[in-house]
């Protein structure tokens, strides 16, 4: 190297920069490319009109220049810096610059409404074209929300939740078996649990494949005879938490103690049926109780119980706790979401901008989901975004350009050359229609 491009020395190092095309993202060219082939750019530009002028970057330079922002680990909006400072990575988004993160602030706060629904359509447009390709035949949707802590009452909308804290109160549909966000929608923190519910479900049925076995799971919030007639009438087996009411904790204590039946996956808890029917329910239904010793703060022990409404008339009683109690994944996917693509801390003042945000991290979430089960080995299925980075996504390459023709040139001592080798087999045979 030339002396004088030498800026200082560290250890055994002398420390210096030179005009070469690298990337810290090679990763991304095979991200990039499963896009491509699902056409999300194309998607974008038909259904998203949010500027008014042509001059600056188009609704899908941006929306993309954000969505790999999230999926790289960018926290912030101030992230589009280091994106913005690797132009070997913006040459394998096919990017023509990133935009900056005043620009991005500038580009959410001008969606309204119509914006919202536009990109959820999106959404829907891009599930359409993934479903001949899913494998799984049944869709559980796991429901739930979450409050997303914002520590601030001057944006519109972060209001103080039943919790406390001070932030937004989203609703999400999962779908566990493929690992897709089905549907998100924003509120504000002081909405109930279940408002607009009803509508979310709806909204969530058009994004369930016909041909699948179709479930439901959901915690207390949701328990209610509303969803439970919505599910019979859409032909969903589901598993609800029951609230404890006071009838029905009674018609349990009540249970003579032959029906209980030892659990032998956990430790001191037993499980019993009954038929209960909730003042202005249709009928009874079948509801499915776990209990397990607890103990008080003077020691003294009771029963804990845990109740379960169902239509599932075929399992057992364990089965169903069983199966019922998988719904904690929800848990995890919502940590994912929060912190795995750190969606949790909305970036501006204006509640639609936050909306439309938090719907550009769920074309990441998704984005990721379908990528790691449609091109990745089987064993990157379940694997968090911080593995898919840590073995894929932020891997160190260097483009050379030559013959009019470009290489992407990667370490040969690299770990993970055999998951790129399957992956680049896989891209090679995916069509979506």
């Amino acid at each position: 190297m030339n002396r004088k491009k030498v800026v200082g020395k560290v250890g055994k190092f002398n420390i210096g920069f030179r005009p070469e095309q690298l990337t810290s993202h090679a990763g991304t060219v095979l991200l990039h490319n499963f896009a491509q082939r699902l056409g999300i750019a194309e998607l974008l530009e038909e259904e998203l009109h949010v500027k008014t002028r042509e001059r600056g970057y188009g609704e899908s330079e941006a929306i993309r220049g954000l969505v790999y922002n999230v999926i790289l680990g960018g926290e912030h909006l101030s992230a589009l810096e280091v994106l913005r400072g690797d132009p070997g990575t913006q040459e394998l988004l096919d990017a023509e610059g990133i935009l900056a993160p005043t620009t991005a602030g500038e580009f959410l706060r001008k969606f309204e409404i119509g914006d919202v629904h536009d990109l959820q359509r999106v959404h829907l447009r891009l599930q359409a074209r993934v479903r001949p390709h899913q494998q799984a035949t049944t869709c559980t949707i796991d429901l739930d929300s979450s409050i997303y802590e914002q520590a601030s009452t001057h944006k519109e909308g972060s209001t103080k939740a039943y919790n406390g804290e001070v932030g937004y109160h989203p609703l999400f549909a999962f779908w566990a078996e493929e690992g897709e966000l089905l549907f998100s929608h924003l509120r504000r923190g002081s909405a109930h649990t279940a408002r607009n519910i009803l509508w979310f479900l709806r909204q969530t049925r058009k994004r369930v494949p016909e041909t699948v076995t179709k479930k439901l799971r959901a915690d207390s919030g949701f328990y209610s005879k509303g969803v439970v007639e919505w599910c019979e009438a859409e032909g969903f087996t589901f598993t609800i938490t029951a609230e404890q009411t006071a009838p029905l904790l009674a018609a349990i204590t009540a249970l003579p103690e032959r029906r209980w039946r030892t659990l032998p996956e956990y430790a001191l808890a037993e499980v019993a049926e009954l038929r209960y029917q909730p003042t202005g329910w249709a009928h009874a239904y079948r509801y499915v109780v776990k209990r397990e010793l607890a103990e008080t703060k003077a020691g003294e022990l009771y029963w804990k119980y845990h109740a379960t409404v169902t239509n599932e008339e075929g399992q057992a009683a364990g089965e169903v706790v069983g199966w019922h109690l998988q719904h904690a994944a929800m848990e995890n996917a919502i940590k994912e979401h929060k912190s795995g693509f750190g969606l949790e801390k909305l970036p501006t003042q204006k509640f639609h901008a936050n909306w439309a945000y938090l719907l550009i991290g769920q074309l990441a979430f998704n984005l990721v989901a379908w990528f790691k089960r449609l091109v990745l080995p089987a064993c990157y299925h379940r694997t968090t975004i911080k593995t898919i980075r840590h073995h894929l996504l932020n891997l160190a390459g260097k483009i050379v350009h030559t013959a009019r023709r470009c290489f992407l040139m990667l370490s040969n001592q690299y770990r993970y050359q055999a998951v790129w080798r399957f992956a680049i087999d896989r891209l090679a045979h995916l069509q979506f229609g």
